[in-house]
This record gives structure tokens, C-alpha cells and sequence, in this order.
């Protein structure tokens, strides 16, 4: 019953605030400028977010690794783009993790372990977004973004870096937290796997930054090159936020206001907002349905049991 009053929660929350944006912004006019778009950039992104995907597969492999999950990278694709598929239809952001910690722990029960290793890859992407954040704030420059944002970057880098530091030090006395606490130390012991895992991280959110930046040249729109920096972490972390379907209304209407602070007109934001919600859909449903279907109809859905042959 809880569930349900969730789920009915987050269709109200979202069905609320596009109602709210589309009684200041015309449909009409956004689908028009949909179809202005420069074809070959959208195509170009598509392509970048698949390749993504199986960029953060391999991080999640060599996070999986060091809690003795031994699986080859493409089962690890698969798993990925099945969760990715999963989060279209769920009511959540994060909703397809729960599809990725039930077929990766489908084979031997490792369900902490699974749990633990999909919570250290979105982890590792928090990291990154949250140093992005931090970085924005350099290379666009503090004047130009509203003060409270400001103050909260700022505060949610200096938690990242104790959060980092701390279990170096006090590791033994988070341990007896129990056995998650215990299984998530296990990244701090292996330091080197950890730092490539975030450095993947950084690559991977280069790839989505590089990919609102073609939705931008796609639309003709003047977005200072650095100020993507600054908008793509809030808009990410804000879209995480699990009181919306999926992220749906409020990841859309913070694209709207954080661009109407440069001066974008909120028609063409929310036409950007539509473009890149029109690649992930897209992306996921082709890398999804090309991925299942070569296992889900040999074997059905058992078939998604990945393999020990490392």
C-alpha cells in the first residue's frame, strides 16, 4: 500500500509541475522547435550515451571485481542496459539499480554484495558530479551564480572530501557499523581500483556533458561552453531526487531555470530539456531491446543470469 501512495506521489509531483510549465511555455511551440533540430548532432549523442552505458558497465565491473563478482564485461553490458531499459518504466531515477542488484545477484545470492557494488557505481558518479560542481564554480566564475547555489557546492565538496579521507582513518571503527558498512570499505583497500573507477566516472560525464553541448549547437543556442560545467551536475542531482517519476517535471524545470539565468528564453530550454530526454529514451529503448533480444529469445528471462567463464 505504501508503494502505491509512492508511486501515486510521484506521478502527482510530476504531472504538477509540467502542468506548471506547460501553462508558461507553448507545446506547440517547443515541438516546432524539435523539429528545427540539426539531425546529425542528436544522432551523434545518441551514439555518445550508448557508448556511455558501456563505459560505466566496465566501472561497475571493476567495482564488482573487488567484491569477488568474476564476470566478463559484456555480461556487464547487458546488465547495464537492462537497468537502464528497467528505469524507463519504473517510478523512479534510480529505479533500474534494482533490476541490475537482481540479475547480478540471480546466480550465487550475493544480494549484499550486489547491492553494495551498485550503490559504489552511483557512488563514483556522485563524486564526479559533485567535483564538477565544485570546478564550475572556477571556470565560470562565482559572481555569475546565484549565492545560496554557490554556498551549497561548496559545502557538498568539502563533505565529499572528508567523506573520501574519513575511512582511511576511522575505517576499523566503521566496520563495526555491520556488514555493509564493512563490504563498502573494501573500495578503501583497494585505493588504485577506486581511483580508476572515478576517473571512468569523469570520462563518462564528459561524454553527457559533450552531449548537451550538441543539443545546444542543435538548437542554435548561446550556452557559454563553460557553463555546462555548472548545469549538468545540479540538473543530474536535482533529477535524483526520488519525489518524481523518473526525475519527470522537476529535472525538466530545473533545465528551465538554470538556463533562463544566461538568458535562455524557457520555450528553447524546454526544447533542450525535451532533446535530451528524447536521447536517453531513445538510447535506452535501442540498446535495451537490442541487448535483450538475443538473450530473451533464446532463453527468456533466465537467460539475463550472467556467467562465471571470466
Amino acid at each position: 500500500m505504501k508503494k502505491i501512495i509512492s508511486t501515486l506521489f510521484k506521478i502527482s509531483v510530476s504531472a504538477i509541475l509540467l502542468i506548471y510549465l506547460f501553462r508558461k511555455i507553448d507545446i506547440k511551440d517547443v515541438l516546432q522547435n524539435m523539429q528545427g533540430m540539426y539531425i546529425p548532432y542528436i544522432l551523434i549523442g545518441m551514439g555518445l550515451y550508448i557508448l556511455g552505458q558501456v563505459v560505466c558497465a566496465y566501472r561497475w565491473k571493476l567495482l564488482s571485481e573487488i567484491l569477488d563478482f568474476q564476470y566478463r564485461l559484456k555480461e556487464f553490458v547487458i546488465l547495464y542496459f537492462a537497468g537502464l531499459f528497467f528505469s524507463l518504466f519504473l517510478p523512479t531515477a534510480v529505479g533500474g539499480d534494482v533490476g541490475k542488484c537482481y540479475f547480478l545477484a540471480r546466480r550465487d545470492g550475493k544480494i549484499l554484495p550486489a547491492i553494495v557494488s551498485v550503490l559504489a557505481d552511483r557512488g563514483t558518479g556522485l563524486v564526479v558530479i559533485v567535483l564538477l560542481s565544485g570546478v564550475s564554480l572556477y571556470l565560470y566564475g562565482w559572481t555569475h551564480i546565484p549565492q545560496q547555489i554557490t554556498f551549497g557546492i561548496l559545502i557538498a565538496n568539502i563533505l565529499l572530501i572528508i567523506a573520501l579521507i574519513a575511512p582511511f582513518f576511522i575505517g576499523k571503527y566503521l566496520s563495526m557499523l555491520g556488514r555493509p558498512a564493512a563490504l563498502s570499505l573494501t573500495f578503501w583497500k583497494n585505493p588504485s581500483s577506486l581511483v580508476k573507477a572515478i576517473a571512468i566516472s569523469f570520462v563518462f560525464h564528459m561524454m553527457i556533458i559533450m552531449i548537451h553541448i550538441l543539443i545546444g549547437l542543435s538548437l542554435n543556442l548561446n550556452i557559454p561552453w563553460r557553463y555546462y560545467f555548472f548545469l549538468i551536475p545540479l540538473v543530474v542531482t536535482i533529477s535524483m531526487l526520488p519525489i518524481s517519476l523518473a526525475g519527470l517535471g522537476i529535472r525538466e524545470g530545473a533545465y528551465v531555470y538554470f538556463l533562463s539565468l544566461i538568458g535562455i528564453p524557457q520555450t528553447e530550454a524546454m526544447t533542450f530539456a525535451f532533446g535530451w530526454l528524447f536521447i536517453v529514451m531513445v538510447s535506452s529503448l535501442l540498446g535495451g531491446l537490442s541487448l535483450f533480444s538475443s538473450t530473451v529469445k533464446r532463453k527468456g528471462l533466465a537467460g539475463l543470469t550472467v556467467r562465471q567463464d571470466a
